[in-house]
């Protein structure tokens, strides 16, 4: 359940933040200990500007592979996007977040074996069309190298563990 509870105010004290809560139900459950805690999404400032960053990735990876098959027309529109994206045009991008995961690596540290076996970036072949997956400890992020991919239907992938973003230049 999506649930706005109030307004993050900062503290004076290292690691503390306080709320403003939305409404006296609110500061009522925080107060009995019925709300224990809060996931702060994180939002791109510049979605276009990650988006863009992402088929750029995923394009490196392929011309890695083959540097002819980067260059073939059914890249056109991920090397346009990329690059200079025409005015309106629109592409997506979605977060898979393993929060447990990944805020336990943060809390007890993350190990050089973590890193090199927790990050990795590849291109997968669909029916269709490929697409890059950037995968960053627990978080996976995906895109296609294609325009003509519809948004993915999220109602089976629920906030906060799934996050799409569909951006428009």
């Amino acid at each position: 359940m999506v649930m706005h509870l109030g307004t993050l105010r900062g503290s004076l004290r290292s690691g503390h933040v306080g709320i403003d809560p939305i409404s006296n139900e609110v500061e009522e459950a925080i107060d009995q200990g019925r709300i224990t805690q809060m996931r702060i999404l994180a939002e791109p400032t510049e979605p276009v500007a990650v988006c863009r960053m992402l088929v750029k990735m995923g394009l490196e990876v392929v011309a890695m592979d083959s540097p002819d098959d980067a260059r073939s027309p059914k890249f056109d529109s991920a090397r346009v996007f990329a690059r200079r994206p025409a005015k309106g045009m629109e592409w997506w991008f979605f977060i898979n977040t393993n929060h447990t995961g990944l805020f336990a690596k943060f809390r007890n540290g993350i190990s050089i074996e973590d890193w090199v076996n927790g990050v990795s970036l590849s291109v997968h072949q669909f029916d269709e069309f490929e697409a890059f997956r950037l995968q960053l400890l627990d978080m996976i992020i995906f895109t296609p190298l294609d325009v003509r991919v519809l948004l993915p239907n999220m109602q089976e992938f629920s906030e906060p563990d799934y996050r799409l973003f569909h951006v428009k230049n």
